[in-house]
């Protein structure tokens, strides 16, 4: 029973992080839009603004907390591009993290 509800909570985290970031990602990058990896990318983003390596970052956070990133954006705040990312750990919990991008 403990494996299914620690699937289910991954389901679950999937689920509300692909529906946040559907809302919130748009073609531009405005204060306080994300854009996934993807759009970032195609946009050329990371080297227009010099960002850190996306997969460092990833196996950083990874490695840290002991989860699997579930979900990678890529947003502006007020001091500048960071990374926000949502790591489902092995007990099930769903974190939220941002890290700088620069």
């Amino acid at each position: 029973m403990r494996g299914r509800n620690h699937f289910c909570r991954a389901i679950l985290a999937l689920g509300v992080t692909l529906l946040l970031a559907s809302s919130s990602s748009s073609p531009g990058y405005a204060q306080g839009r994300c854009l996934t990896f993807g759009q970032a990318r195609q946009t050329g983003l990371f080297a227009r603004f010099n960002l850190r390596p996306a997969g460092a970052v990833k196996n950083a956070v990874e490695a840290r907390t002991g989860g699997k990133v579930v979900s990678f954006l890529i947003c502006r705040s007020g001091s500048g591009p960071v990374y926000q990312l949502t790591v489902v750990r092995p007990n099930g919990s769903v974190e939220n993290i941002t890290v700088p991008a620069r």
